[in-house]
C-alpha cells in the first residue's frame, strides 16, 4: 500500500491507496474523507447546542463583585444558558444575586466541577406566567460557588 499526497488551502493531506489502482478515482476516497472530517465537528456543535439552549432574553442572573461608596452592589447581569454551570466568586457571593425572567435558578456552595452541585443547593423558581420583567433578589444563607439555570 502506498500513499498519495495532495495540497489544498488547508495544508498537505495524505490518502492511503488500495491495492487496486484506478487513476481516475484515486482522490475520490480522500476527498470524501476530507469532507466527512470537516462535517463531523459541525455536527458535534449542533448536538452540543441542543443540550444547552440559551434561555429567553429576559432570563438573566445578576451578581456583584463590589459595592459603590454608598454600599450599593454594582450588579452585572449575564444571559442564562439552560444547564450551564457558572462559577460564583467569593466577592460575588457576599451580595447574593438577582434573578430575572422565568426559570428555575439553582445556587450551590459546591464548585461547578464535579458531581456535588446538588449538596446544600438553594433554588429560586420564577413561574413563566408571573410578571417576569422585574428582577428578584436572592440572598444566600452561606457562600455560594456555582449557579445553574433551567428554562
Amino acid at each position: 500500500f502506498g500513499s498519495s499526497r495532495f495540497r489544498s488551502s488547508f495544508g498537505p493531506f495524505y490518502c492511503a491507496r488500495s491495492s487496486v489502482h484506478c487513476p481516475t478515482t484515486t482522490m475520490k476516497p480522500c476527498g470524501l474523507a476530507l469532507l466527512l472530517a470537516m462535517a463531523c465537528p459541525a455536527s458535534q456543535a449542533v448536538r452540543a447546542g441542543d443540550s444547552r439552549a440559551v434561555c429567553g432574553p429576559q432570563t438573566q442572573v445578576c451578581t456583584a463583585d463590589f459595592a459603590d461608596a454608598a454600599s450599593n452592589p454594582q450588579w452585572e447581569c449575564r444571559a442564562a444558558v439552560s444547564g450551564e454551570k457558572v462559577r460564583v466568586t467569593p466577592s460575588q457571593s457576599q451580595f447574593g444575586a438577582k434573578v430575572c425572567g422565568p426559570g428555575k435558578f439553582f445556587f450551590s456552595p459546591m464548585q461547578c466541577a464535579g458531581d456535588n452541585f446538588e449538596y446544600k443547593k438553594t433554588t429560586k423558581e420564577v413561574d413563566g406566567s408571573a410578571a417576569t420583567t422585574a428582577c428578584q433578589p436572592v440572598s444566600f444563607p452561606y457562600a455560594m460557588a456555582c449557579y445553574a439555570v433551567e428554562c
